[in-house]
């Protein structure tokens, strides 16, 4: 499966999804572009074939080895870190609406088991052989008949997803150790825990290198060199959702900024503009407008 960056881009940063309940992809590549941290507005199952690539989620890093799914709640920064291309990047990526995983869960209570306060962060799931070969085939023949649109596609596509959502609940629940949490050892690691607890702080450079007794050219080093950003985008990244989830809380969008960490609504609205390609306000409207089309009966 082949696709050119402009389609690559598109594929991986858009917000929305296309299909009501789900969507899936295969990809299989020699070389990849490096990737900078992104979110969603869906669930995203991440099932990796192949490759020598570690994965940042929130402020995790994990070292993935082949066989591993990550799951991935809606408007968790995210981004795959490459060593080489030794071996092929392969993975299967599965995005649920929100509607649909509530719908799930409206159906059986358990489903949304992993969404429990007190649980949510341990986004891998590390299974026995048995388990992988199972998920392999699993996320295969959601690709195939997604692809092919075979007949009752989005029945068994809904079956294969609520086979994969309990075999993580009941790992979760028996508090086995297939269920993992990444690495917080690492400075990025500490420091991409310490800008989310403080948005509405002082995260100048400067303040970061006292805080963590380094400079703060080794911490822009860091980020480009394992973000593929710069320390300052991502800390209006994580602003800017902190902001949107504002607005779709009802905050006044005049005072949004004032919740995320900008220094006034201008600043505000221009980040979010540049970033979103629209102004707060469309993006409300859009975002109910999506909504009402995803919703429905499965």
């Amino acid at each position: 499966m082949t696709k050119t960056d402009r389609e690559r881009q598109s594929w991986l940063f858009k917000h929305y999804m296309t299909e009501r309940d789900f969507e899936v992809e295969h990809a299989v590549d020699n070389d990849y572009h490096d990737v900078e941290p992104h979110y969603h507005e869906f669930y995203e199952m991440y099932f990796f074939a192949g490759g020598h690539v570690d994965y940042i989620v929130d402020d995790q890093q994990f070292q993935l080895h082949p066989g591993d799914l990550l799951i991935i709640p809606p408007n968790v920064l995210h981004n795959p870190v490459f060593h080489d291309f030794d071996i092929p990047y392969e993975r299967y990526v599965v995005w649920i609406s929100a509607n649909a995983l509530s719908r799930l869960i409206r159906q059986d209570a358990d489903c949304g088991y992993f969404l429990q306060q007190d649980i949510q962060g341990r986004y891998l799931f590390r299974g026995d052989e048995a388990s992988v070969i199972s998920l392999r085939g699993s996320f295969m023949t959601l690709f195939h008949s997604y692809h092919e649109r075979a007949l009752c596609y989005r029945t068994e596509g809904i079956s294969v997803i609520m086979h994969i959502l309990t075999l993580y609940n009941r790992a979760l629940a028996a508090e086995t150790s297939q269920v993992q949490g990444g690495t917080h050892g690492s400075l990025l690691t500490d420091i991409l825990h310490y800008v989310q607890g403080n948005l509405c702080g002082d995260l100048s450079l400067d303040k970061l290198a006292s805080v963590f007794y380094t400079n703060k050219y080794h911490i822009s080093h860091l980020f480009k060199q394992n973000m593929h950003i710069s320390y300052y985008q991502y800390v209006i990244q994580m602003r800017l959702i902190t902001g949107k989830n504002s607005i779709l809380d009802g905050v006044p969008v005049a005072k949004v900024w004032e919740t995320c960490g900008f220094s006034d609504h201008a600043g505000f609205y221009r980040a979010f503009r540049k970033w979103y390609g629209v102004s707060p306000n469309h993006f409300k409207k859009l975002h109910a407008e999506q909504l009402k089309r995803s919703d429905g009966s499965l």
